[in-house]
């Protein structure tokens, strides 16, 4: 498995530590990570920069966060061209597909009527990515307007849409007080990519806070410093032999740079992530 971990991490290092993006890049490549994940928002109209900053360090893409809305419109095609171009520009290979977000005001029967068309754009849009060499995957996304937000959600489209992957994202079953490891036994025959994300009850690292189902207020911390059963989940992912990329994801920690330092020294010292010997 390689490590990865978001180029908004890396952004919010280069403004906090008043380091340019060249420079936060490198300090990202130094830890021995070798991919960032780059949203769909950073990509569009920055292709040329984006791919050459990258190139410069020796940093690939592992995939590509990508918004759209299937649920209220139907041209799938029109939507997606501009983000299918640049992944194939940036050499992208995966998309991380969120494909709409529900209304609060939306009727139960319209709720519905949105996650069918959802699961329709999601084929489409898999049979489109094709042609570009671009496979997608989905998360349990943490939000309740997403129709994704749980494993059921989440289950629905991997049952709907043979194309599709599980983008495991190992925080976000918490914020439905869902279990992690039940999680994951349930979804390991189609996980395709992996978020590494931990969550923390006190604000040691960051205040920034997430409201779980249950009652209990998150925080974010670096991976390995919170409550999840992190080490058991990574075991689990070597044993059943995956062999993708793993995204180090915090937003909301006060230091971005020692969070990631952090979580990237806690995984080392995990047999999945433990460097060669020379």
């Amino acid at each position: 498995m390689e490590l990865a971990t978001f180029y908004d991490h890396v952004k919010d290092i280069a403004r906090q530590e008043r380091v340019s993006m060249t420079e936060a890049l490198q300090r990202v490549r130094s830890l021995g990570i070798t991919y960032v994940e780059v949203s769909q928002n950073n990509a569009l109209g920055q292709e040329d920069v984006l791919g050459h900053e990258l190139s410069y360090v020796g940093l690939g893409i592992s995939s590509m966060p990508a918004y759209f809305d299937f649920g209220r419109d139907g041209d799938i095609e029109k939507q997606s061209g501009p983000t299918l171009e640049a992944a194939r520009f940036l050499g992208v290979k995966k998309l991380l597909v969120i494909p709409g977000f529900w209304g609060e005001g939306d009727s139960p029967q319209e709720r519905e009527r949105q996650r069918e068309r959802m699961a329709g754009g999601v084929n489409r849009l898999a049979e489109l990515a094709g042609g570009y060499g671009v496979s997608l995957v989905m998360e349990e996304y943490d939000s309740p307007l997403a129709p994704f937000s749980n494993t059921e959600g989440v289950r629905y489209f991997l049952d709907r849409c043979p194309g599709l992957g599980c983008c495991f994202d190992t925080g976000n079953f918490r914020v439905v007080a869902e279990d992690e490891l039940a999680a994951y036994e349930g979804f390991k025959d189609r996980i395709g990519h992996v978020h590494l994300k931990d969550r923390g009850y006190t604000p040691a690292w960051g205040a920034h806070t997430t409201a779980a189902a249950d009652g209990q207020t998150l925080y974010p911390v670096p991976v390995g410093k919170g409550e999840l059963r992190m080490g058991e989940l990574l075991a689990r992912l070597g044993r059943d032999g995956y062999e993708g990329v793993c995204t180090i994801e915090h937003y909301g920690v006060e230091n971005m740079w020692t969070a990631l330092q952090a979580s990237v020294e806690w995984l080392r010292a995990q047999p999945a992530f433990a460097e060669p010997t020379p």
